[in-house]
């Protein structure tokens, strides 16, 4: 999901990592996986976000939407295959890549230093997660009957990655 959001009092807002002048893409699985979803996708094309879900994110850098698009943040909120992150090359020039995942075992063992080295992307920063810093926020299960279901969320980081 690419959005950009434009507040009635155009000041800049700050969550965290992410302010209301960046442009962001989310990377995540909605619609059948996620029936909820759907209220807050109508919420963010009220406060005038582009909304596009469903799309492969091995292939997404040709969808005829996003494909001369480029972004300030690319976030990834608890991938369950790893990442494969073609899609560094919609990122800004002082753009990042967020990927926020548990830290303890076994997910620790998934060397995600090491697949984003392979990505061309450099760690700069792991930063501690926690959904109270987001009003709202429910992290939901990644597949099967309870996939609209949320999960202990845990210890978890943000890895922050830049392009090398």
């Amino acid at each position: 999901m690419a959005s950009k959001v434009f507040l009635e009092d155009k000041a800049e807002k700050w969550i965290k990592h992410y302010n209301s002048s960046h442009k962001i893409l989310l990377v995540e699985a909605l619609g059948e996986k996620h029936p909820t979803a759907v209220t807050n996708l109508k919420k963010l094309e009220d406060y005038g976000c582009n909304i596009v879900h469903g799309l492969d994110a091995c292939t997404m850098s040709q969808h005829p939407l996003l494909n001369l698009k480029t972004f300030d943040r690319i976030v990834f909120n608890f991938p369950h295959a790893g990442f494969l992150l073609s899609e560094h090359g919609k990122l800004l020039t002082k753009g990042e890549v967020h990927v926020t995942h548990k830290t303890t075992h076994p997910f620790s063992m998934w060397n995600k230093e090491k697949l984003a080295e392979e990505a061309g992307l450099h760690l700069v920063e792991e930063v501690y997660f926690t959904t109270r810093d987001y009003s709202g926020y429910e992290n939901k299960r990644g597949d099967g009957y309870r996939s609209n279901d949320t999960f202990p969320v845990g210890q978890c980081s943000t890895f922050k990655f830049y392009k090398r």
